[in-house]
C-alpha cells in the first residue's frame, strides 16, 4: 500500500509535457520523384521474318514505371526476342544475328553504349554484311554528330532492297542513293549517304510538246 501511495505520489510531481509531434514527412522524398529515366527508355528491336521475306531493325521506345522497370530487369529474355534494351549504362553491348534468307546471308550486329554525359542520347550502331561483305553501317537513332535520326532499316531479301526511314536536323526524309539500295550492289550505306531526294525529274515534261 505504501509503494502504491507513493507512486502515485510522484506521478503527481511529474511534469505534464506532451510528448514531441513528429515532423511531417516530405511530401515526396526526392528518392521516389519519378524521373525520364524512371518512364520512359529506349531499345533497338531486330526482327525476322523469312516468310514475308524481310529482315528488319528499327528504334523503338516504351513509357511508363512498369514497362521500363520489366524493360530493365529483363534484357536476357527480351534480348532472345530480339528486343535490346538500352538501360545499361556502364559498358557497351552488343548482339549478332545471322539469317540466311532469299539465297543471301545476312550478319547483323547491333552495338549499344551509354550516353557520356548527361547531355548526350545512347549511340546505337547498325552494321550488316550480306554474304560476307559489308553493306550497311549506320546509326540507329540518333547519329553522333546529331544530323541525321534513323527510325529504321528494312532488308527484303527476295526482292533485293533495302529501305532506309531517316529524316536530316531539320526533320526533312533522307535516303540513301538508289544504286546503294540494291543488295548486290557494292556501296556501303552509311549516315553520310543519307541525303534528300530531290526526285527524278522527266526531262520530256519540261521540253515543249512537238508537232508530229
Amino acid at each position: 500500500m505504501t509503494s502504491l501511495l507513493l507512486l502515485l505520489a510522484l506521478l503527481a510531481k511529474a511534469p505534464l509535457t506532451k510528448p514531441p509531434v513528429p515532423a511531417e514527412p516530405p511530401a515526396q522524398s526526392p528518392a521516389t520523384k519519378p524521373s525520364t529515366d524512371d518512364t520512359a527508355a529506349e531499345y533497338v528491336e531486330y526482327r525476322s521474318i523469312p516468310e514475308l521475306g524481310l529482315i528488319s531493325v528499327s528504334d523503338g521506345v516504351v513509357r511508363g514505371r512498369k514497362p521500363v522497370a520489366y524493360l530493365r530487369s529483363h534484357v536476357k529474355e527480351l534480348a532472345t526476342r530480339g528486343i535490346f534494351p538500352c538501360t545499361d549504362e556502364k559498358r557497351r553491348r552488343s548482339y549478332h544475328r545471322k539469317e540466311e534468307v532469299g539465297g543471301h546471308t545476312f550478319e547483323t550486329l547491333v552495338v549499344i553504349a551509354p550516353p557520356e554525359d548527361a547531355d548526350s542520347d545512347w549511340t546505337r550502331r547498325l552494321t550488316v554484311l550480306v554474304d560476307g561483305r559489308k553493306k550497311l553501317d549506320c546509326s540507329v537513332g540518333d547519329s553522333p554528330d546529331g544530323e541525321v535520326f534513323v527510325y529504321g532499316v528494312t532488308i527484303f531479301p527476295d526482292d533485293g532492297t533495302i529501305e532506309v526511314a531517316a529524316v536530316d536536323a531539320d526533320g526533312e526524309e533522307v535516303f540513301p542513293p538508289t544504286e546503294m539500295t540494291k543488295i548486290d550492289s557494292p556501296g556501303v550505306i552509311t549516315d553520310d549517304t543519307l541525303q534528300p531526294d530531290n526526285g527524278d525529274e522527266d526531262d520530256d515534261k519540261s521540253k515543249p510538246l512537238e508537232k508530229a
